[in-house]
């Protein structure tokens, strides 16, 4: 599990573009942190700054305790370097994945180490506020039990399964959630822990935790997660995740799937991808074809076990999928597609399907390098995602502000401004 945490890249802005102190900070904090140890030679290289200009940053991230001195690393040009690395015990980040009827929840430091992570049971109708409740529960009790003081929390990331307006944190209309409408996730807990939170759409999350941990040679990548409904998340070719103008981005349950036009969906549409390849919608078309009520998991199960009526319904359903997806490769060209969902781990029907409709209805220019595969993360591709999006965040221009402001700032937390 460490090494799917730890190899995780952030994303480094370009060294041209830091327009004040902060913004250079931020550049030299995240090389840092991608580095491992890093020599102010070498740090000197990658942003071009004067080493004056260097020392005067790095004293400013280690008086702030978020970059500490790592000792003398190798030798260049004949003497000794000091090499420096992010604080590994300057504070933590809290991480929330949460699905309709789980959240999972882990705590990590800033160089991804992770600390403590668990698993509860959750309905999410029972809305937000007892939900949410629950999750700062379960950050306060592994916090205790790591004997992590409440201000060592230096930032919260939490991914949702529904829309979310990315610019301030907020559920909206969310189709799978009833009561969620409206609901400041981020206000609620940047109140509660008096520190950075960044509430963001969950699928949008495993897009980033699966580009971060492939690297620039996967990109741009295309996430698509067949659960409780259909959902999608892009990561541009710099490594950006594509929010929209409100976080609608990558919303593709709610496409119009044309032959399938008569069936309701939960948003109140007919025709919506969610209400005809999501594993309930699966299950649903199963039943109907058998006579019988198949719930998700009997599904699960009989996919697994290579049932024949079970097998053909979700290549009929995985071929519809395939045909959106082509348009979308089309549309967007990703050099990879991940597709995630435990319907995609107990066969391969699923992932052939999709990759044959692809291949055969999508441009050959778009085709040509692209691979569709399967979660390399699994269930802990959100939580992954939820990290990154947190340290850098503490990484970023306005995180670094933050956490080297001066005494008497009245600077609030991002979610309580």
């Amino acid at each position: 599990m460490g090494s799917l945490w730890t190899e995780v890249q952030l994303l480094e802005a370009d060294p041209d573009l830091a327009p004040n102190a902060h913004a250079a900070r931020s550049i030299i904090a995240r090389i840092i942190a991608n580095g491992g140890e890093v020599s102010r030679s070498e740090i000197v290289s990658a942003t071009g700054l004067a080493r004056s200009t260097i020392d005067g940053h790095l004293q400013v991230l280690i008086r702030a305790g978020l970059v500490e001195d790592a000792g003398i690393g190798a030798i260049q040009r004949g003497r000794p370097a000091q090499s420096f690395r992010i604080a590994q015990n300057r504070g933590v980040v809290l991480v929330a994945d949460l699905a309709v009827d789980q959240f999972q929840v882990a705590i990590t430091s800033l160089d991804k180490r992770v600390l403590g992570q668990r698993t509860l049971a959750i309905n999410v109708d029972l809305g937000p506020d007892i939900v949410v409740e629950m999750i700062s529960q379960s950050f306060e009790e592994m916090m205790t039990e790591l004997s992590i003081s409440a201000d060592q929390a230096l930032a919260i990331s939490v991914g949702i399964p529904g829309p979310v307006d990315s610019h301030r944190g907020v559920v909206v209309r969310p189709p799978l959630m009833p009561g969620w409408d409206g609901y400041e996730a981020c206000k609620f807990l940047a109140e509660r822990f008096d520190c950075d939170v960044i509430v963001d759409n969950d699928v949008n999350l495993k897009a980033l935790g699966e580009a971060r941990s492939l690297g620039s040679e996967s990109l741009p990548l295309l996430l698509i997660s067949i659960d409780a409904g259909v959902g999608g998340g892009f990561v541009s070719e710099s490594g950006l995740l594509l929010h929209g103008a409100d976080g609608a981005a990558g919303d593709i349950g709610h496409m119009r799937v044309g032959e399938h036009s008569d069936v309701l969906c939960a948003c109140g549409n007919r025709g919506c991808l969610s209400a005809v390849a999501s594993i309930g919608a699966m299950a649903a078309r199963l039943g109907h074809a058998t006579g019988s009520t198949v719930t998700a998991h009997e599904l699960i199960s009989s996919l697994a076990r290579g049932d024949a009526a079970t097998v053909n319904t979700v290549r009929e359903v995985a071929a519809t999928l395939g045909s959106v997806v082509a348009d979308l490769v089309n549309f967007c060209n990703p050099a990879r597609i991940v597709i995630a969902g435990e319907v995609t781990f107990c066969s391969d029907d699923v992932l052939s399907q999709v990759r044959s409709v692809v291949y055969q209805q999508a441009q050959p220019l778009a085709t040509r390098n692209l691979s569709i595969v399967r979660t390399e993360l699994g269930d802990q591709a959100g939580l992954i995602g939820g990290m990154v999006s947190a340290i850098e965040q503490v990484l970023s221009a306005r995180g670094i502000q933050f956490h080297t402001r001066p005494s008497g700032s009245d600077m609030k937390p991002l979610g309580r401004t």
